[in-house]
């Protein structure tokens, strides 16, 4: 009884981890990933200051591949996508 109960723990873990969730708008846009050990972050655009400064192979993935990895956007490429949006002019 025991295993029964300990299995049906197990398959409930196994189903509500899944990767069955619905894809985030921009999950299969290109980003750009620096392949060092160090490198915690994804950047958007490809002439970013900081991917420049990247000593090592820098890679094209999809973005959703880089938060997989446990990848965040980088601050600089960030700022410049809010800045690039169109400002809301409706007040």
């Amino acid at each position: 009884m025991l295993k029964y109960i300990i299995f049906i723990l197990i398959s409930i873990a196994v189903i509500s981890c899944s990767s069955d969730e619905p894809p985030l708008p921009g999950d299969n846009d290109i980003v750009y990933v620096c392949t060092s050990g160090t490198a915690k972050t994804y950047h958007t655009f490809r002439d970013c200051g900081s991917i420049k400064q990247c000593s090592a192979e820098v890679l094209e993935v999809s973005r959703k591949k880089a938060r997989e990895n446990e990848r965040i956007i980088c601050m600089n490429c960030k700022n410049r996508e809010n800045n690039n949006k169109p400002k809301d002019t409706l007040k």
